[in-house]
C-alpha cells in the first residue's frame, strides 16, 4: 500500500516569500486592503494541493524563539520588524489556513520551525510521509526518507522537493543530519548565527567530509590541514557549539499531531469562495477543487472542473423560424447585449464562430455559425438577419470589451452602431485600479456568480482548441451566460456612474472613443523593412564587437545575456568592489540595469555591457520584432491600444508598444525612422507643449507659473532663473536641465531628499532649491499640500473633466500603512495633473476624430502616445490638416495657461520637421 502523506507549510516563511515576491502596488482590494501574501500564499497552497494531492495537511506559524534569544541575545536581532503592511495581512493568511479547514499548530513561545520538525518526526512514525513546504534551508536538516522538504521559489514552478540525494547533491555531497554542523561552523548572517570566523563554504564541506561531524573534526584538530583552518577551529569551538544548538532544529516541542483534524475532507468550498470574493480572487477561484460527491472517491484536490450550477437560461438558436423571432423580439428591446464567439483573440485574424444576445437578465440566447459540428444556420443567412438590428443607432448596446466585438463584426461588414455601455470601461472608470476588469472577475466581485472559465471549453497550453470545436451546447451556455451577466452589469454599473458623477464622462468621452481607438488600430502604420534590416546588420555587427572587447576585458569568453555567469565575471574575475550592490533573491550579487549604472566609473567594462544591453534590447524588442508583426493582408503593423490599461486614463499600447520605444538615446531615435507614410503622404505629428505643466499652472492658480505661460517663456528656464536667482537670458542648459527635473518631480511628488539623491547636491541644498522654488511659485505648494488633503478627506482626487481616482489607504486608521500611504501620496498629486493631461488628448482626439470625416479629408489618427498624436496625410492635405490639427487640439480644453501644440512633419516618424508657422 502507497503511505498516506502529510504535507505541513511553514506559515511565516511563506508569507515572507509572497510579500517579497509580488509587487505591493498591483495587489489591493477596492477598498484599499493589500494582498499580495495573502494572494501568494493562497496560490502557492493551491498549487502544493493539486500538484502533491496530499491527504492530510497543517500550517504553522512562529509564536516565539524557543529559547534560543535567552541562549544568545543577539539571535535575528539585527532582522528588520515585520513590513506593517505584510502584519496587516497575516490575519486574512489565518482566514485562508481556516477556510480551507486545514489546523494550525502553534506552541507558545516556539519557532515554527522546531513545531515542524516535531510533526515530521510524529507523522514517520505513524508511518505517514510528510512534505514540508517552507522557504527556509534551515529545514532541510530534517530530510529522511519519509520526510521531504519543498523549498520555494520566486514562483511555485520554480520550487524543488529535496529528498537525501537532492541535498546532497546540492550540498557538495553532505547529508541532511550534517547540515546543522555545516551552519555551525559558516554561520548565517540572516540568522545573526556567528559560526567560527576564518571557515567558509568550502573549508566546512571538507571538514564534514573527511570527519562526518563537527565534534568529530573537533576531536581531530591536531590533524587539519593547513594550520590556519586548524586555528580558526580551535579558537571559534565554542561559537561552534554556540552556533550548532542555535540552527538544530527541535523535535520535541510539546505538540501533538492530530491526523483527523489535518484530513483533507474538512474543505468547504464555498466558504473559499466567499473569501476569495472578498479579497478578489477571482483567478484562484477557477483553481478551487469541486466538492461534487459523485467524486469523493478521488482525491479532493485532483485537477477537475468544478461544478457550478448555471444562473442562465440558454436558448441556441438553429433554425430560420427562431432566428426571425428573436429579430423581432430584439428590435423592439430596450437594450440588447452582445457578444461574439471566434477562434482567435486576434481580432483581425479570426473567425466567427457564434454570437450572443439578450435583452433580459436570466436568458441568453446563442446563434452558432462556425461550429466544425453540429446543426446551425448558414453564416450569410445569420448575418443579413442580424445586420439591421446592429448597425440601428437608435437601439442601445451593451457588451464587454466592445472594441473586440465591433473589431471582429467589422470583418464580416457590419458597423455596429448604438453602443451604449461597455461594462469593462465602466468598472475602470468606477475604480481605475480596478483588478476585475475581466467579466468572470466582475460578475463574481459585483454579483457573487462564479462563471465558468474559458479554460474548461478549449483547454490550455498545447492541448488547447478552438471555440469552433467546442460542442455547441456549451458554447450556447457558456455565452448565454457572457451576455446575461453583461446585461446585469450594466444595470448596477450604471447606477455607480450616476451616483459618482461620472455619467457624463463615460457617455460622452470613454464610449465614443472606443470607436476611435479602434480606428487607430485599423489604420495601422508602415514599416520600412529593408531600413529596419539594414539596422539589424548595424547593430548585430556591433554587438560582436562589443562581445569581443568584454570578453577580452574580463579574459575568458562567457554568456553576456546570462546574469548568472555575468556576476561572475564581474564580482569574481574582476574583483568589482560589490559595496552597496543587492543580492538576488538567489543570493548572488545583482546585475540588474540600476545596479549597473550605480557601478559607471568603477572599471571600464561596465560602460560596455550598458552599451550591449541596450543595443540588444533595441535589436530583439524592436527592430527585429517589428517586421515580424506585419499583418500579410495589409501590410502594416497594427498595434492594441488599451483604453482600461492605466490609473491616470491614459490610453496603453501593446503589440507592439510603440510607447515604450526609446527616444533619448540617438540610436533609439533611429527606430523611429523605420515607421512611414504610405507613398504620396506624410506623417504629421502633434504633440502637446508642456501640458502637465499647464494643466498644474491652471489648477493651481499661481501667477508666476501662468504670466510664463502667457509670455510664451521656456517655463524650464522660468524656473531656473526663479531657483538660482538669475535673470532668464543667463540661464544655462544645465541649470535649465536641473529646473526641469524640479517641474516635473513634483508633480510626481518628488521629495528634497530624492532630489539629493538623483543629483549631486547635499541634502541641504536640495532642501535650499525646493524652498527657492516654492517661494517662487508659492501656489505649486499650496496646490501639492491641499491635493493631499482633499485626498485623505474624501478617499479621491479629480482630473478636470472629473475623472477620480481613490486612495482608500489615505482614509484607513489602521497601523503599519506608512509606505502604502506615502506612496499614494505621491499618486494623489500626480494624479490630477497626468489625468488631466489624458482626458484632454482623449478630448482632442474625438474631436480631431469627428472633424477629420465631417469635413472629408482622407487624413487619419494612425498613433497616439502620450501627449502626442501622429496622423497620416495626403501631401494636398498637409496645410489644411494641420491648420485643423491645431485649431481642435489647442481648444480641447480652455486652460488659464492656454494649450500649445508643435506641428512636425515627415515621409517617416524619425524625421520629422517643425512646420512654419
Amino acid at each position: 500500500m502507497t503511505a498516506k502523506k502529510l504535507v505541513l507549510l511553514d506559515g511565516h516563511a511563506l508569507a515572507y516569500r509572497a510579500f517579497y515576491a509580488l509587487p505591493l502596488e498591483a495587489f489591493a482590494t477596492q477598498s484599499g486592503e493589500p494582498t499580495n501574501a495573502t494572494y501568494g500564499f493562497a496560490a502557492t497552497l493551491l498549487g502544493i494541493l493539486q500538484q502533491h494531492q496530499p491527504d492530510f495537511v497543517g500550517v504553522s506559524f512562529d509564536a516565539g524563539m524557543s529559547g534560543r534569544d535567552e541562549l544568545y541575545a543577539e539571535y535575528k536581532g539585527h532582522r528588520e520588524r515585520m513590513p506593517d503592511e505584510l502584519q496587516l495581512q497575516m490575519e486574512r493568511i489565518r482566514e485562508t489556513v481556516e477556510a480551507f479547514g486545514f489546523p494550525i499548530f502553534e506552541v507558545p513561545g516556539v519557532e515554527a520551525d522546531d513545531v515542524l520538525g516535531t510533526l515530521a518526526q510524529q507523522a514517520s512514525e505513524m508511518g505517514v510521509e510528510t512534505l514540508i513546504v517552507t522557504g527556509d534551508r534551515d529545514l532541510l536538516q530534517l530530510v529522511t526518507p519519509t520526510v521531504k522538504v519543498f523549498l520555494s521559489g520566486r514562483r511555485l514552478s520554480e520550487g524543488k522537493v529535496y529528498d537525501e540525494q537532492a541535498v546532497q547533491e546540492r550540498f557538495g555531497g553532505l547529508s541532511p543530519e550534517q547540515l546543522r554542523d555545516y551552519k555551525a561552523l559558516v554561520g548565517d548572517k540572516s540568522d545573526n548565527i556567528p559560526g567560527v570566523t576564518g571557515i567558509g563554504d568550502k573549508t566546512a564541506t571538507k571538514l564534514l567530509t573527511d570527519y562526518g561531524s563537527l565534534q568529530s573534526a573537533i576531536d581531530h584538530l591536531e590533524e587539519i590541514e593547513p594550520a590556519r583552518f586548524r586555528n580558526a577551529l580551535e579558537k571559534g569551538k565554542e561559537d561552534a557549539y554556540l552556533s550548532q544548538k542555535l540552527v538544530t532544529i527541535q523535535t520535541s516541542v510539546p505538540v501533538e499531531l492530530d491526523l483527523e483534524r489535518c484530513k483533507i475532507g474538512n474543505y468547504d468550498r464555498s466558504q473559499v469562495v466567499k473569501l476569495f470574493r472578498e479579497l478578489e480572487f477571482r483567478t484562484l477561484v477557477d483553481r478551487l477543487p469541486s466538492t461534487d460527491e459523485t467524486a469523493e472517491q478521488l482525491p479532493l484536490f485532483q485537477q477537475q472542473t468544478p461544478e457550478r450550477v448555471p444562473t442562465t437560461t440558454a436558448h441556441t438558436v438553429t433554425q430560420t423560424a427562431e432566428l426571425s423571432s428573436l429579430v423581432e423580439q430584439l428590435s423592439h428591446a430596450d437594450t440588447v447585449a452582445f457578444d461574439v464567439e471566434t477562434t482567435s483573440t486576434d481580432p483581425m485574424h479570426t473567425e466567427l464562430v457564434g454570437l450572443g444576445l439578450t435583452d433580459r437578465e436570466k436568458e441568453g440566447w446563442y446563434i452558432p455559425v462556425g461550429h466544425q459540428h453540429g446543426t446551425q444556420l448558414p453564416l450569410d443567412q445569420v448575418l443579413e438577419a442580424v445586420r439591421p438590428l446592429l448597425e440601428n443607432p437608435a437601439l442601445p448596446k451593451q457588451a464587454h470589451n466592445s472594441k473586440f466585438d465591433l473589431s471582429v463584426l467589422r470583418q464580416y461588414d457590419i458597423e455596429l452602431k448604438g453602443l451604449a455601455f461597455d461594462t469593462m470601461i465602466a468598472e475602470w472608470l468606477t475604480n481605475p485600479a480596478s483588478r476585475n476588469l475581466g467579466l468572470k472577475n466582475l460578475a463574481l466581485v459585483r454579483l457573487g456568480v462564479e462563471m465558468t472559465p474559458i479554460q474548461d471549453l478549449i483547454g490550455s497550453g498545447r492541448t488547447q482548441i478552438t471555440m469552433a470545436k467546442v460542442d455547441i451546447d456549451r458554447a450556447a451556455a457558456y455565452t448565454a451566460a457572457d451576455v446575461d451577466m453583461t446585461y446585469r452589469l450594466a444595470q448596477v454599473l450604471e447606477t455607480e456612474l450616476r451616483e459618482k458623477d461620472h455619467w457624463d464622462l463615460f457617455q460622452d468621452m470613454e464610449i465614443p472613443l472606443v470607436e476611435v481607438i479602434l480606428a487607430m488600430e485599423e489604420a495601422g502604420v508602415m514599416l520600412d523593412i529593408p531600413f529596419l534590416n539594414e539596422m539589424s546588420t548595424e547593430l548585430a555587427q556591433r554587438l560582436d564587437e562589443l562581445s569581443t572587447e568584454i570578453e577580452a576585458i574580463v579574459g575568458h569568453p562567457f554568456n553576456i545575456n546570462s546574469t548568472q555567469q555575468m556576476a561572475e565575471a564581474l564580482f569574481g574575475t574582476l574583483g568589482i568592489s560589490t559595496k552597496g550592490v543587492r543580492r538576488t533573491p538567489t543570493g548572488r550579487y545583482s546585475v540588474a540595469a540600476g545596479v549597473l549604472e550605480s557601478l559607471k566609473g568603477t572599471h571600464p567594462v561596465i560602460e560596455l555591457i550598458l552599451e550591449y544591453r541596450e543595443l540588444a534590447k533595441l535589436k530583439s524588442t524592436y527592430v527585429d520584432a517589428l517586421p515580424d508583426l506585419v499583418n500579410p493582408d495589409t501590410g502594416r503593423v497594427h498595434t492594441s491600444y488599451k483604453q482600461t490599461g492605466t490609473v491616470t486614463g491614459r490610453i496603453s499600447s501593446s503589440s507592439p508598444n510603440l510607447q515604450n520605444i526609446p527616444i533619448r538615446s540617438p540610436l533609439g531615435r533611429r527606430v523611429r525612422r523605420g515607421f512611414i507614410a504610405q507613398p504620396g503622404w506624410l506623417l504629421l505629428g502633434a504633440d502637446y507643449s508642456q501640458v502637465e505643466l499647464r494643466v498644474l499652472a491652471h489648477i493651481c492658480g499661481d501667477e508666476g507659473l501662468l504670466s510664463a505661460f502667457q509670455r510664451g517663456e521656456d517655463i524650464h528656464a522660468t524656473t531656473a532663473a526663479a531657483v538660482f536667482d538669475i535673470e532668464l537670458d543667463q540661464v544655462t542648459s544645465e541649470q535649465r536641465r536641473f529646473a526641469k527635473q524640479i517641474n516635473f518631480g513634483l508633480l510626481y511628488g518628488m521629495s528634497s531628499y530624492r532630489l539629493a539623491r538623483e543629483t549631486n547636491l547635499t541634502q541641504a541644498e536640495a532642501e535650499n532649491f525646493v524652498k527657492q522654488y516654492f517661494g517662487r511659485f508659492p501656489k505649486v505648494q499650496m496646490y501639492l499640500e491641499n491635493t493631499i488633503a482633499q485626498a485623505k478627506n474624501q478617499g479621491y482626487v479629480e482630473t478636470l473633466l472629473g475623472r477620480r481616482r481613490y486612495f482608500p489607504v489615505l482614509q484607513s486608521t489602521a497601523p503599519g500603512q506608512v509606505r502604502a500611504q506615502q506612496r499614494a501620496g505621491r499618486e494623489a498629486i500626480n494624479t490630477p495633473i497626468q489625468g488631466s493631461a489624458a482626458d484632454i488628448i482623449k478630448r482632442a482626439s474625438l474631436d480631431l476624430y469627428r472633424a477629420l470625416r465631417e469635413q472629408g479629408f482622407q487624413a487619419q489618427i494612425i498613433i497616439q502616445i502620450h501627449d502626442e498624436l501622429v496622423l497620416e496625410v495626403p501631401e494636398e492635405e498637409l496645410s489644411a490638416v494641420s491648420r485643423l490639427v491645431q485649431d481642435v487640439m489647442e481648444s480641447a480644453y480652455p486652460l488659464r495657461a492656454p494649450l500649445m501644440v508643435e506641428l512636425t512633419a515627415g515621409p517617416n516618424w524619425g524625421e520629422m520637421k517643425p512646420l512654419a508657422e
